[in-house]
């Protein structure tokens, strides 16, 4: 398994995040990605700044705040 996460500002749609893992079957690789992709969510301290129409906040994990 390999994991890469980007930093730095991006687009939407934009890839932020690449799993890459190899397995005898199929479906015990979509797991692992799954699997890992909600552990990166937890254990990594990622916060993204989201700028909308009534202005900008910051997302850290589940939780919004205004900046």
């Amino acid at each position: 398994m390999a994991m890469i996460h980007r930093v730095g500002r991006l687009e939407i749609g934009e890839t932020s995040a690449v799993i890459a893992v190899s397995s005898p079957h199929r479906a015990e690789a979509f797991d692992a990605c799954r699997y890992a992709l909600e552990a990166l969510k937890i254990r990594v301290p990622i916060w993204k700044k989201e700028f909308a129409e009534n202005g900008e906040y910051w997302i850290e994990g589940t939780h919004a705040r205004s900046s």
